[in-house]
């Protein structure tokens, strides 16, 4: 299959993955399933996903021979999760491991993989992506910082997931960004650039792998009833650093459609892929209301 602008597979997305050519995409922006151990569903509770996994329903004995016998330490890293933590998260790691595979086989060797994850599995999967694309290929573990409702008594506030980028090799595509950085204005600004804006005087600054980002709440216009929907912003800052206007973007669990409609806004083409039956409808919608409007492709299995 010859990857075409703007294009949504429908259906499991490892057949899809392995019918991409190698080395044809430039960029992969993703937000699997995080083994969180429960289900997900809409606003409206109409729809949603499993998120648990076993080695009975969700692992092919295909994958476990192909990850044994032709990716040793991928295999150690799945073996060392079910000694460490539980058969669950060994065979979501085989679950995703045979994916992961196929996405750095389609990646060309200027592209970069940034996979987004959370505490329940960061350890995990970041020794997972070293054996597949060398640890040296570790770019950065960007935190994506949220402030959200919802403390705890015993133990300090979950407010943040990890995005994992790595490169395919030590030519990859990647423009350094700004951020602000606040600064308090008794100490002077001689030789400084300076601006000011509604929370104060800022100078321009080398963006560093912190992002506060403030995550999607219901009742914003950009909010769709997605469970696990993240903010455009996060992800044009990615498409923004790691392509070039018209490279193509990939996400394999698209579910909203937030890569897609990010890449869209900034030049970029896209494949997105989902399983989710409503995958359409709502991609389609987001670039509506954006304004994108046009054909979108649907390819099913």
């Amino acid at each position: 299959m010859t990857p075409e602008n703007r294009t949504l597979c429908h259906g499991d997305n490892l057949p899809f993955l392995r019918q991409l050519p190698a080395e044809s995409v430039h960029l992969i922006a993703t937000d699997p399933p995080f083994n969180k151990n429960r289900d997900f569903y809409t606003a409206d509770g109409s729809a949603g996903f499993r998120d648990k996994w076993s080695w009975e329903g969700d692992v092919q004995p295909e994958w476990i021979d192909c990850l044994r016998t032709d990716w040793s330490p991928l295999w150690a890293v799945i073996e060392a999760a079910r000694l460490s933590h539980s058969d669950g998260m060994s065979a979501w790691l085989c679950w995703l491991g045979i994916r992961l595979l196929e996405m750095r086989r389609v990646l060309r060797a200027d592209g970069s993989l940034y996979l987004h994850i959370d505490s329940t599995t960061h350890a995990y999967v970041k020794l997972l992506l070293d054996a597949l694309f060398g640890a040296r290929n570790c770019r950065n573990e960007i935190v994506w910082l949220y402030k959200t409702g919802g403390t705890s008594k015993r133990w300090f506030s979950r407010k943040h997931d990890t995005i994992l980028f790595y490169s395919k090799s030590d030519r990859y595509t990647f423009h350094p960004q700004q951020e602000k950085s606040y600064l308090t204005h008794k100490y002077g600004f001689a030789n400084i650039d300076i601006q000011q804006d509604a929370r104060g005087y800022y100078r321009l600054a080398a963006m560093r792998d912190v992002w506060d980002i403030p995550a999607l709440r219901g009742n914003q216009p950009e909010a769709v009833g997605y469970p696990t929907q993240k903010p455009l912003a996060l992800y044009e800052r990615i498409i923004r650093a790691s392509s070039n206007p018209g490279d193509i973007a990939l996400d394999p669990f698209c579910g909203s459609g937030t890569t897609a409609v990010a890449a869209e806004r900034l030049g970029r083409q896209w494949i997105a892929m989902d399983i989710w039956d409503g995958a359409y409808d709502i991609l389609c919608g987001r670039l509506e209301a954006e304004r994108l409007g046009g054909d979108v492709i649907v390819i099913a299995l």
